[in-house]
């Protein structure tokens, strides 16, 4: 803009006080190219921004378009003898006058929100073209404005309020703004200081082509030429955004894809992750790489095995060994958790008779899941023996419905199996739990149990265990006795019977009747 204006004040210098047959249908030229193309634009902008009332400014610039148009042909450098629109001073003058008029109307009608609808803006359009057809026919349509002195004090007046009212249409949509001014609100201020400029420099010529009028000729296509050059910057840039948008977009979809991918192939390992765990269950559950291993359970005073507790043992296909807690952990992961342990259970007391001394009892590990299973019960009356059974209430998650637990027990209770709860003083076995239950045996945690010969806070705990157990008539059991120092220390706080490594380690024989080292010190 301000290259513009230096631009127009030394135009004067090179055109003289004569008419040029060449630099007035230049500029003439470039206004026109220039205000169709911001025309354009400013329509367009409008639907972009959804901003309708753009739409009069784009009418008001669509006149000074068709105003330029008929000025051009006005000159007879171009029609030498004479064309279809009035050539005659007067007459130029006024089209002047309506062409900036009108475009101050578009810019006023949009700043006052005029609601911009196809009515309104037909009228307004129309308006300014009979106008200018008038203005392009009558030789004085709106009195004597210019005479060969130049332009009357009349027309300088007119023009003078044309240059006040673009200054404050400019000053009023720089406020609309708020000082947050868009490229769009740029374009328009630009629009209307460079026309303000183009009406100073004509009021202040001395006639058509004289002094500087023809800075207000180089003015005229320069108020054009930038806002239409600024907007088309504009929407190159939105179009370059939009560009590295839908590249941002379809490097977004193509990640995506690759991420769908990658999940299908999981999705499709986990699938046959999941049949190769069900077939390794199915496999055990059907006794294949399925063992049971007993673990005796001695009373500590005697040294005599008064039981065992059945283990479970777990081999692959190639006879390798699985870690117990591992494959049950896989087997409830697929859902065959309580058909694999039920197959332990059935295994166990298959074998246990062919195991174990006469008179000792079987311990066999029960989830509460199992519980509610009635396999369990039909199991168990099924493999009906001399050897008394023992249900141990392994607590790996928490009961939610003792009702249904106690209804369960009772019914094993009448098949004369005893209960024990498992992993008391640690995990999910609190005394809320055992008195829920009301168990015979009370299996100390071997947490509890571990380096109890130095903790009198473990101490502590197992002897008011012990001490509940025997005013509820049940019997304590220790697990996990490791060394001579617990079973010394275990002894002390009478606690009856317990089960270890030091003691003995679980087998996939049979069981002896008694631990030697015990029965000789006892």
């Amino acid at each position: 803009m301000a290259v513009t204006a230096v631009v127009a004040a030394f135009v004067p210098l090179a055109g003289g006080d004569r008419e040029s047959s060449a630099a007035i249908p230049a500029c003439l030229a470039v206004a026109i190219v220039c205000a169709a193309l911001c025309s354009h634009l400013l329509w367009a902008s409008s639907n972009a921004l959804g901003d309708r009332c753009l739409r009069w400014l784009a009418i008001g610039t669509t006149i000074a378009f068709v105003g330029l148009i008929t000025t051009l042909m006005a000159l007879p450098s171009v029609f030498a003898g004479g064309g279809p629109v009035d050539s005659g001073a007067d007459s130029a003058a006024a089209r002047y006058l309506v062409w900036h008029v009108f475009l101050i109307a578009g810019a006023a009608l949009a700043l006052s929100s005029v609601r911009a609808t196809t009515r309104n803006l037909s009228i307004f359009g129309g308006l300014g073209a009979l106008l200018l057809a008038w203005a392009a026919v009558a030789s004085s349509p709106f009195g004597d404005l210019a005479n060969g002195d130049g332009f009357s004090p009349t027309m300088r007046a007119l023009v003078g309020l044309i240059v006040l009212a673009q200054a404050g249409v400019a000053v009023l949509w720089w406020r609309r703004a708020g000082g947050a001014m868009t490229w769009g609100d740029m374009c328009v201020l630009a629009l209307m200081g460079l026309s303000a400029l183009d009406a100073f420099a004509y009021m202040w010529a001395f006639g058509l082509f004289a002094g500087s009028w023809w800075a207000s000729l180089a003015l005229r296509a320069g108020q054009f030429a930038i806002p239409s050059v600024g907007l088309l910057i504009g929407f190159i840039a939105v179009a370059e955004k939009l560009r590295e948008f839908e590249d941002e977009l379809t490097a977004n979809l193509v990640a995506e894809r690759e991420r769908a991918r990658e999940h299908e192939e999981r999705v499709t390992l986990d699938v046959q992750r999941r049949e190769r765990i069900q077939a390794r269950m199915q496999r055990m559950i059907d006794g294949v790489g399925l063992d049971v291993a007993f673990q005796p359970i001695v009373d500590l005073a005697s040294g005599r095995v008064v039981g065992a507790e059945a283990l479970a043992r777990f081999k692959d296909a190639d006879g390798n060994a699985i870690p117990t807690e591992r494959c049950f952990l896989d087997a409830h992961a697929v859902d065959m958790g309580v058909d694999l342990e039920l197959a332990v259970i059935k295994l166990a007391l298959h074998c246990h008779e062919a195991r174990l001394p006469e008179g000792r009892y079987l311990a066999l590990n029960v989830s509460p899941a199992v519980l509610e299973q009635d396999e369990l019960a039909f199991a168990i009356a099924r493999h009906k023996s001399d050897r008394p059974l023992v249900v141990e209430i392994t607590e790996h998650q928490p009961v939610e419905d003792y009702v249904a637990l106690g209804a369960q027990l009772d019914r094993l209770r009448v098949l004369g199996v005893r209960v024990a709860v498992d992993d008391v003083g640690s995990g999910f076995a609190s005394f809320r739990h055992v008195t829920r239950v009301n168990p015979n045996i009370l299996k100390l945690d071997r947490t509890l149990v571990c380096g109890i010969d130095d903790d009198p806070v473990r101490q502590s705990l197992a002897a008011a265990i012990v001490a509940f157990a025997k005013d509820v008539g049940a019997t304590v059991v220790s697990e996990g006795i490791e060394n001579e120092n617990e079973l010394c220390c275990l002894k002390s706080l009478a606690v009856g019977c317990g089960q270890g490594f030091y003691l003995a380690r679980p087998n996939l024989g049979t069981v002896d009747a008694e631990v030697p080292q015990l029965a000789a010190v006892s």
